[in-house]
């Protein structure tokens, strides 16, 4: 799976939606004892199972201890399960090659159910979200699956399908909804459109999708993953033993959700249900709603991933998050997009910036903003990059390092800055105009810190050799650099050709190079300090 959080419905949808949500609602809460077999709600026709090496997996339940059977019709073997004394039953298939056109039929002896066309291979989950896609009919080994937007206080075992006409379904106009991604989520569907066309459309893509948009990460981390003091193991938990200790990142006030969802509800209803299901990977776009508690966020974000990985028996699941695009309100979104950065210490993780994407006039309001596709390419390289082991080019400019003894520049007094990028990622290295641009590159990106620890912009930078910017600024010592860190960027450093609408380089992340660091946590939201030694140098 690769997962996504999406937008609210219409209050038609709603209405279309809570019908199927009351049909299933006695069995969700617990699962059905002691009747006919059934199947969860997301094993079902036209689903994507993983291929091999993995085991695909499908699940139900059935009568207490009964003996439920899977044959492969098109694949190889069979396999079995028990039920257990709740009824629950797993089944994990003979590992299969990609492929589709499948059938699996399920028995428990005195029921049986056929499932069709069902495919073997990738199955991304997304947690996002508006546009109209036209094309989708030419990917028809894209396959969508949509959860349904529920709460709850205790965890489910099963959950109904957003859409109301199907579970599963191949990719097409129809898959979306009335108001365009009304099921789906734009930036998902953007991304697995990207890895279809990457293998040809011979290899079956399937996107399941469990996302409510506005919500903050609490909501869909477990219980287990908001008590984790290690930050998903990003950083050492407190040490009784020897007085060391770190400022707690756990405790959430009472007042801090509002009206919006509890901690763990959604973890419960949209999560917890897919837990036998197998993914290959997750995708996430989220954030906004952490806005004003970045300090906890760079604890709960990674601890959450972990916890999943844990949770979902995939310790190998690759994560890859969009950092959040710029915004005109987002007055401290730069520290929410370095506390994203924190999950980036863990294995197997990746991102796909979106600080050039800021999109004012977005007819659904710029916290929405629109080029859902260019952020669905930007994560399928990062996806490409960690999952398959390709050497592409999957991020824009990454900084190695900065003078940190100053040059003096001529005769104005000023001194030139020089930073130099990592060789792989500085081809075509050049500055370019944001999307949603007025001043553009008229000011230069960077700001430096100076003694009394203020940021200046600086007078000019300029790409002086393939890895290589000087900034030229009249801050005579300077204790750290800034690139990007407001709410819209106007100048972004590129890679590659041109800029956001070329798809063909990489913007630069957001970043801060300190040459003395402050934080004595995981991250404090004021990464550079002045040193009162060096001033004496």
């Amino acid at each position: 799976m690769f997962h996504i959080r999406q937008a609210n419905a219409s209050s038609d949808m709603a209405m279309a939606t809570m019908i199927s949500i009351i049909c299933v609602l006695s069995c969700l809460v617990s699962p059905c004892r002691g009747h006919s077999l059934r199947l969860h709600t997301f094993v079902d026709s036209h689903m994507v199972l993983q291929r091999e090496p993995m085991q695909a997996r499908i699940w139900g339940w059935a009568k207490p201890l009964a003996n439920v059977t899977a044959v492969l019709q098109n694949g190889v073997g069979s396999a079995f399960g028990i039920a257990n004394d709740a009824g629950l039953w797993t089944i994990d298939l003979p590992p299969q090659p990609a492929g589709s056109g499948h059938t699996i039929t399920v028995s428990d002896g005195k029921s049986t159910m056929l499932l069709e066309d069902v495919a073997f291979d990738e199955r991304p989950g997304c947690s996002e979200c508006y546009c109209r896609i036209q094309d989708s009919i030419n990917y028809p080994d894209l396959r969508l699956a949509t959860v349904e937007l529920i709460r709850s206080s205790t965890p489910l075992q099963d959950v109904p399908s957003k859409a109301p006409n199907y579970t599963w379904t191949r990719s097409s106009p129809d898959a979306f909804g009335a108001d365009s991604f009304s099921y789906v989520s734009a930036t998902c569907y953007f991304f697995g459109r990207d890895l279809y066309k990457k293998f040809g459309g011979s290899v079956p893509i399937g996107l399941v999708v469990s996302c409510w948009g506005g919500q903050k990460v609490e909501a869909f981390s477990s219980p287990d993953a908001l008590n984790d003091e290690t930050c998903g193991g990003t950083y050492p938990a407190v040490d009784s033993t020897n007085g060391s200790t770190m400022t707690s990142t756990k405790t959430i006030s009472d007042d801090f959700f509002g009206g919006q969802i509890e901690p763990a509800e959604l973890w419960n209803a949209m999560i917890h249900p897919l837990l036998p299901m197998r993914f290959l990977g997750s995708i996430w776009y989220q954030g906004e709603s952490n806005e004003g508690n970045a300090t906890s966020y760079a604890c709960r974000f990674p601890a959450m991933i972990t916890d999943w990985r844990e949770k979902f028996e995939l310790p190998m699941m690759s994560f890859v998050y969009v950092e959040l695009a710029g915004y005109a309100k987002g007055a401290t979104w730069a520290y929410v997009r370095a506390a994203q950065g924190a999950a980036l210490r863990l294995h197997r993780v990746g991102f796909a910036t979106a600080i050039d994407l800021a999109d004012r006039s977005s007819p659904v309001g710029q916290i929405h903003p629109g080029r859902k596709q260019e952020v669905g390419r930007r994560l399928s390289l990062s996806v490409s990059s960690i999952q398959y082991k390709e050497d592409i080019l999957s991020s824009g400019p990454l900084l190695s390092s900065f003078y940190d003894t100053l040059t003096l520049n001529g005769g104005d007094g000023a001194v030139d800055v020089i930073l130099y990028f990592e060789p792989n990622t500085a081809e075509g290295m050049h500055f370019h105009g944001s999307a949603d641009c007025t001043a553009c590159c008229s000011e230069s990106p960077f700001e430096v810190m100076d003694s009394n620890g203020n940021w200046t912009r600086v007078e000019q930078s300029r790409v002086q050799r393939p890895n290589l910017v000087v900034l030229h600024t009249k801050v005579s010592k300077v204790f750290g650099i800034r690139y990007a860190w407001e709410p819209i960027p106007q100048c972004i450093l590129y890679n590659g050709v041109g800029g956001p609408d070329d798809h063909m380089g990489l913007p630069a992340t957001p970043f801060e190079s300190c040459l003395h660091k402050s934080n004595s946590g995981p991250w404090t939201g004021k990464g550079c300090r002045v040193d009162q030694t060096s001033l004496k140098e």
